[in-house]
């Protein structure tokens, strides 16, 4: 009963903190345009700019998942994570060059700046990307939520589902994207408590020796980081490409814009590394203990087992934590996924919307996507399994525009061709893969969509560019820079 009452009491504020904050927003006339709604732009703090990058970061398939992983394999299993955490480091060189981007250009959101750079058509390929990586995790995110009300309180799947999908949609309608990093920063809280007391209870149990721990373990090969679970040829593939994933990560991005300045947002991304470090390999170590404490039990629900030994409020501190990744993660997503789909559809409009309509428009996707998105899991777990093979998609992406800011000289046409034949190739290996089980001529997504899309970029710029120039979009980059540098030294915020 203890675990109930402080399980739903924990969803059933965070509910509720949404509409105080959407009728703050309101009463202070705040969020006035669609825009400031949907970005919460240059408004935002440290620590709230840093929460709304944690709605990505702390998805709750990376605890659920992490832990199971190392009860079920070994820590080399979770490369593509530690790929991530590597791009989550280098994405604090791409913060500076968004940020000058749109104080040149006024843009405020990541299809905006590779529109401004590049063209209208290379926007559209990177915010198709962004969108169809996006539904798969929020769709994600609901099935965790849902089954855990329904195993908890014993009800009906659809029941849990309906009040799942309905709070959702309502975190993500209530206060903009300023009041969902508010509710986030209160998530970081609830996530990084759960996780230390877990970490300090099974610490305690193994009197903190985890020398004992690791003993007894490394015969089975669970602290292999090489030469594990994962093939050489994964980890390679894994770190020349997945670190690139990060990179054009629209929430990233529009904690970024929403940041009351540049240094501000920088030092918010630049926090995420280190967090990640930290946070995550506290679940591990976590895992590690329960793996020699409890041997026997059930890796898919390893977290839960773990705390459960703890007492019902270690469970539902744990359960707490789950609920405030996934109630982080997806209201963040499906705002985004509104604003993309809003600027897919605002250019293709005879006549111009006013602010009225935009809001509206904005908070009717909201609600659109956030009813079929989360409902996508429910019809085949094979869909989530597909859509999350995009993350490759979004990687394609970000090698290209690196290849763009290092050597300066691809234009406009080679951004273009080598995304949309990096993303046709991972599209073939993704549907190849999930028809025949295994990949095309046994190479991975990673080393095709990649291979193909940078030989494409190179093949391309050749063709059509002379040597030593310097693409017209790389000058619009640096003459960007430029100003942002002279307006901070005149003591400007930006």
């Amino acid at each position: 009963m203890l675990t109930i009452i402080l399980v739903v009491g924990y969803f059933l504020f965070c509910v509720g903190m949404a509409f105080f904050l959407d009728y703050r927003t309101k009463k202070r006339k705040l969020n006035e345009t669609a825009v400031e709604y949907s970005t919460g732009k240059n408004s935002m703090g440290l620590f709230m700019a840093f929460s709304l990058m944690c709605g990505n970061l702390i998805s709750s398939s990376y605890i659920i998942g992490n832990s199971s992983a190392v009860i079920e394999h070994d820590i080399a299993y979770q490369w593509t994570f530690y790929g991530y955490i590597i791009g989550w480091a280098l994405t604090c060189a791409y913060i500076p060059i968004y940020r000058s981007i749109c104080y040149k250009y006024g843009c405020s959101s990541l299809g905006e700046i590779f529109e401004k750079l590049f063209s209208k058509r290379v926007s559209v390929c990177v915010s198709v990307m962004i969108f169809v990586s996006f539904a798969s995790a929020v769709s994600a995110q609901t099935v965790i939520v849902s089954n855990l009300l329904q195993s908890l309180l014993g009800i009906r799947s659809e029941v849990t589902m309906t009040v799942t999908i309905a709070a959702m949609i309502l975190l993500a309608l209530q206060g903009g994207m300023k009041g969902l990093a508010r509710i986030n920063m209160v998530h970081v809280v609830v996530l990084s408590v759960s996780v230390v007391a877990i970490f300090i209870a099974v610490m305690t149990s193994v009197g903190w020796d985890f020398g004992q721990v690791y003993r007894a373990l490394e015969p089975q090969g669970t602290f292999k980081l090489i030469g594990g679970s994962r093939s050489n040829s994964y980890i390679i593939g894994t770190l020349a490409i997945q670190p690139f994933v990060t990179v054009v990560n629209a929430l990233s991005i529009s904690a970024a814009i929403g940041a009351k300045d540049a240094k501000t947002a920088q030092k918010a991304q630049s926090i995420m590394p280190i967090f990640a470090i930290f946070f995550f390999g506290l679940v591990i170590i976590a895992a590690c203990c329960g793996k020699f404490l409890w041997p026997d039990m059930d890796p898919g629900t390893a977290w839960y087992t773990i705390a459960g030994h703890y007492g019902p409020a270690m469970a539902a501190l744990a359960i707490c934590g789950v609920l405030a990744a996934s109630m982080s993660t997806a209201p963040t997503y499906i705002m985004v996924m509104s604003s993309t789909a809003m600027e897919l559809y605002t250019p293709l409009r005879k006549s111009p919307m006013s602010e009225k309509q935009k809001m509206f428009l904005t908070k009717l996707l909201i609600v659109v996507f956030g009813i079929l998105f989360q409902l996508l899991g429910l019809l085949s777990s094979d869909v989530v399994d597909i859509l999350s093979n995009a993350l490759t998609v979004r990687a394609v992406c970000g090698l290209t525009f690196t290849l763009f800011l290092l050597w300066k000289r691809p234009n406009e046409k080679s951004i273009f061709y080598s995304m949309v034949l990096g993303i046709i190739v991972c599209v073939v290996w993704i549907v190849y893969g999930y028809v025949f089980g295994t990949s095309p001529f046994g190479i991975q997504i990673t080393y095709a969509g990649g291979i193909v899309a940078l030989a494409t970029q190179i093949i391309v710029t050749l063709v059509t560019t002379r040597s030593g120039e310097r693409s017209d979009s790389y000058q619009l980059y640096k003459e960007a820079r430029k100003e942002m540098k002279a307006a901070i030294a005149a003591g400007k915020r930006v």
